[in-house]
């Protein structure tokens, strides 16, 4: 599932953790080999990347590949964190801190001790929630809530996020100080749609991974299918792949999945509005006869799918009889899954 060249290439492709961490592209590959250089040290990492690509992947392989990699790995889902709530969450309380605080309890910081605690979606934290953490990432020091001893945490910090921190930093909604704190290395993670030599291995894997958990058989695509998803802005990226693939699979198709089948986000957008410039520069009957085509190819596709082929289901689902739908297929030159014929 990885492919790599160079001295730390073997090293990389040993020590991977998820195989859906594929580098096939040059720029997931060099970003591998740098997080690899980084997670060396302890130094803090600031992971980007927009949504579905997989940071906290990344964040527990930056810790599978450090010297505290027999430590914990610690998970703070920042956009649980109201103001109120951060301080008992990350740094814990003693007994009689607030009502209902019986007993002292420990956070998530003394959770990770000797390891790594993730920081995720770090950009949803509100201004005095920042402002509680800078000393934690800049001291590495912080008091349970009610407490008067400072306690050292020995650990090393990751953040995770999503949205744009230096824009956010510009309109005052996230504290410059911290962020530079936290920008210690930085890690951005680039789209899907960026890195295509990717896809068809994270195929292969999800493939194979699905039909494991499912139970049913493994997914094949034709090659119009192959190519559609190729050319595909994957606005979900490794997790919308992911999850196409377990869609294809619950299916249990009985035959390879063509373009119809796929579903895509970006479909729902519907693209046929782009042709009604085309459309009417046309002339009228022309442009009509063009439209009723147009709506005639897709309705028999999406009959046909729903009925798995069955020609004589997809024309009662449809209200038409057989003979009138099977002209229709004919006309547009369709077989019984809803493809043109050769």
């Amino acid at each position: 599932m990885y492919s790599t060249t160079g001295s730390v290439g073997r090293e990389l492709e040993c020590a991977l953790l998820d195989p859906s961490l594929v580098a096939n592209s040059n720029s997931q590959r060099t970003l591998l080999e740098r997080l690899h250089r980084i997670a060396q040290t302890d130094v803090e990492i600031l992971i980007t990347g927009p949504t579905g690509v997989g940071k906290e992947l990344y964040a527990q392989q930056a810790h599978a590949w450090s010297r505290r990699c027999s430590g914990p790995f610690v998970i703070a889902n920042c956009s649980n964190l109201g103001a109120d709530l951060l301080e008992n969450e990350v740094f814990g309380h003693v007994r009689g801190a607030y009502t209902g605080a019986h007993s002292s309890g420990d956070g998530l910081a003394s959770a990770a001790e000797g390891g790594t605690l993730c920081l995720d979606e770090v950009d949803t934290l509100a201004l005095e929630s920042q402002a509680k953490l800078l000393r934690f990432v800049q001291q590495k020091e912080y008091r349970r809530l009610g407490d008067t001893i400072v306690r050292r945490a020995n650990i090393r910090l990751i953040a995770g996020c999503n949205g744009d921190l230096p824009n956010l930093v510009k309109r005052n909604l996230f504290r410059a100080d911290l962020y530079y704190r936290l920008r210690v290395a930085p890690i951005a993670i680039p789209p899907l749609a960026e890195r295509p030599d990717d896809i068809p291995p994270l195929l292969a894997y999800f493939i194979r991974r699905t039909a494991h958990e499912l139970g049913t058989e493994p997914v094949t695509l034709t090659p119009r299918a192959l190519d559609e998803l190729m050319e595909y802005s994957w606005p979900g990226n490794v997790r919308e792949l992911e999850n196409l693939i377990r869609y294809l699979s619950s299916l249990q198709l009985g035959r390879p999945a063509d373009v119809s089948d796929l579903c895509l986000i970006e479909d729902e957008r519907d693209e046929r509005p782009a042709l009604w410039p085309a459309v009417t520069e046309r002339p009228f009957k022309e442009a009509k006869e063009f439209v009723v085509d147009e709506f005639e190819r897709g309705y028999i596709c999406r009959a046909l799918d729903r009925s798995n082929g069955n020609i004589t289901k997809a024309a009662e689902a449809s209200g038409k009889n057989r003979r009138a739908f099977f002209e229709l297929m004919r006309k547009h030159g369709m077989n019984g899954h809803g493809r043109e014929e050769d």
